[in-house]
């Protein structure tokens, strides 16, 4: 009997060990990708023009209830998650960010999904050249395993979120006529 619990505990602990979410990151397919429930007071029709508007993405499609992009080269905004340049990882402080988003609506909500991500160095420093670019896994999964490196989990993964949320976090504000 205790064989048999030690083997559903096993069974149990790897089956959701893969299911981790960190600061609503979360592998899939050996990918991390940043996924977020939003809710909202847009139809989808004023969710599509604040997206348009936002100039956060290009190569823009709409489907049914769905929008996807590619995203815009951004900024980490670490001075707003609460860190100082010194105290951020450098990868993070020194690169560009770019992905492929989807936004999914559903009434009073929307997810958004951030897949495919990649840093492109801002600068040239002795470690990297300007423009050079790499996946976030590089950093974030430990080496040959599909599980997130503890350093990630950290201040990048919390950096990252803070500047998504912010970017992909469309409110219904009224317009302003009066210009």
């Amino acid at each position: 009997m205790k064989k048999i619990f030690i083997i559903v505990l096993t069974l149990v602990s790897a089956t959701s060990h893969g299911q981790e979410t960190v600061n609503n990151f979360q592998i899939a397919n050996s990918e991390i990708i940043w996924q977020k429930v939003f809710e909202t007071t847009l139809t989808f029709e004023q969710l599509k023009e604040k997206i348009k508007d936002s100039g956060l993405l290009e190569k823009i499609e709409i489907g049914d209830n769905k929008i996807s992009g590619d995203l815009k080269q951004l900024d980490a905004d670490f001075k707003g998650a609460g860190f100082t340049e010194m105290g951020t990882p450098i990868y993070i402080s020194r690169s560009h960010f770019t992905g492929f988003v989807i936004l999914e609506f559903k009434d009073g909500k929307y997810r958004a999904t951030l897949k495919k991500i990649v840093l492109t160095q801002k600068y040239s420093d002795p470690l990297t050249k300007q423009g050079e670019m790499t996946n976030l896994e590089f950093f974030g999964l430990k080496n040959g395993k599909n599980e997130m490196t503890n350093s990630f989990k950290k201040s990048p993964s919390l950096i990252l979120d803070y500047t998504f949320t912010k970017k992909f976090d469309f409110k219904d504000s009224p317009k302003k006529d009066d210009w």
